[in-house]
């Protein structure tokens, strides 16, 4: 995918400029090779391994949730979207040291963390957030043209 970006690409950002939202396609499904190379998988992919797996995600942001707790901590629930679906991460105070900032300020949020299942046979699974990638968090812009 090095180079310029596809036509598609080009599209899809064009319709969240002119239209707000996304018509024609998911932009990960252009992004996806790079992210590949990189070995960032799709929440698809990260759902197949098992608990305990470190794995690497990307996702646009959906939700940034910092309820109350009973011990005062702050702990962070994120939920990303891929083209393959909902990605839940759970950041606790050690991974918001870095990254509290860019999990507010961008649209784009890549990262790394340990998978956990729970629940009747693993069902429920979320990533419990380690570390984040600066340059692959911000805008879809800046992402796509960072990967492209």
């Amino acid at each position: 995918m090095q180079g310029r970006p596809d036509a598609g690409l080009k599209r899809v950002l064009s319709e969240r400029i002119n239209l707000e939202v996304f018509c024609s396609s998911h932009p990960f499904e252009h992004l996806r090779p790079a992210l590949d190379k990189r070995g960032i998988l799709p929440w698809a992919a990260i759902r197949q391994r098992p608990s305990g797996s470190l794995v690497r995600f990307s996702g646009l942001m959906i939700l940034v949730h910092t309820p109350p707790v009973r011990s005062g901590r702050r702990i962070m629930f994120v939920t990303l979207e891929d083209e393959t679906g909902l990605i839940d991460l759970v950041v606790f105070p050690s991974a918001q040291i870095k990254g509290a900032r860019l999990l507010f300020l961008s649209e784009v949020v890549t990262g790394s963390g340990i998978l956990k299942r729970e629940g009747y046979d693993g069902v429920s699974a979320i990533i419990v957030a380690k570390a984040f990638i600066p340059k692959l968090c911000g805008s879809l812009d800046k992402v796509a043209k960072t990967l492209v």
